[in-house]
């Protein structure tokens, strides 16, 4: 049946320099939104729970998140352990066997959305990927830096394929805006293409990076605060075209 992905935008100079250090336990600061994940992901109500308990669950839960966080490479999109494995099946039994790895993947993609990535708007890229809307010569910019943001990063989505995906820089972005003569296709009509390239714009006037998700928990991510990359009242400015606003 395919995957539904969806692109976004991602402030990716906030993600490394405040985020990573927070998934990684050199800062404070994960408590309150752990605490809101539990309730939302995992428990639901949780008002039977006593303080003490809630506490602990949350002490818990942190200590495997910095424990995987601190083997992830400096882009942190690589596992050290899980990219020295050749073997798919291998890799697949790493992350089952990993404790703490399903909730690590789950709370990343919320505390990005929360924080450093906006849900909406977002380009609907169904059950593809981006670069096969466009007729892109594969010695070209353009062609390795959609490829990087096609590629699925199996370690962050997870054995559910559930979440992100992948993520480019704003320098990525940039040069991608710089090469994009280059993003030829051929029918007018293509919604995906000229969506694609609404939020480039977009995403380089603002110095923005990208951010791909497949099957993400719309419901809740869509309820996060919104518009924290661009103010609702900065969008009536820009172009929208094909870009989804709301469910």
């Amino acid at each position: 049946m395919g995957y539904w992905r969806t692109l976004h935008l991602f402030d990716d100079k906030k993600f490394y320099s405040g985020i990573v250090p927070q998934l990684k336990g050199e800062v404070d600061g994960l408590e309150n939104s752990y605490l809101e994940f539990i309730r939302t992901h995992i428990l639901g109500d949780i008002s039977h729970l006593t303080k003490e308990e809630i506490n602990k669950l949350i002490e818990r839960h942190l200590k495997s998140l910095f424990s995987i966080a601190n083997t992830m490479d400096k882009d942190f999109k690589t596992h050290l352990v899980f990219d020295s494995i050749s073997a798919y099946q291998s890799k697949i039994d790493f992350m089952n066997q990993l404790s703490g790895h399903y909730g690590f993947c789950n709370f990343l993609a919320y505390y990005i959305f929360e924080t450093c990535a906006d849900f909406f708007p977002h380009v609907p890229l169904g059950k593809g990927g981006i670069s096969r809307n466009f007729n892109i010569n594969i010695k070209t910019l353009s062609y390795s830096v959609l490829s990087e943001l096609d590629d699925y990063n199996d370690f962050l989505c997870g054995p559910d394929r559930m979440g992100v995906t992948n993520w480019i820089s704003y320098e990525d972005v940039e040069l991608l805006f710089l090469d994009k003569s280059n993003l030829h296709f051929d029918n007018n009509n293509n919604e995906l293409a000229i969506s694609f390239l609404t939020l480039l714009d977009i995403a380089q006037k603002n110095k923005l990076g990208f951010i791909r998700g497949q099957d993400m928990r719309e419901h809740i991510l869509e309820q996060l605060p919104k518009n924290k990359l661009i103010s609702n009242s900065d969008w009536t400015n820009l172009a929208k075209n094909g870009l989804l606003f709301e469910r």
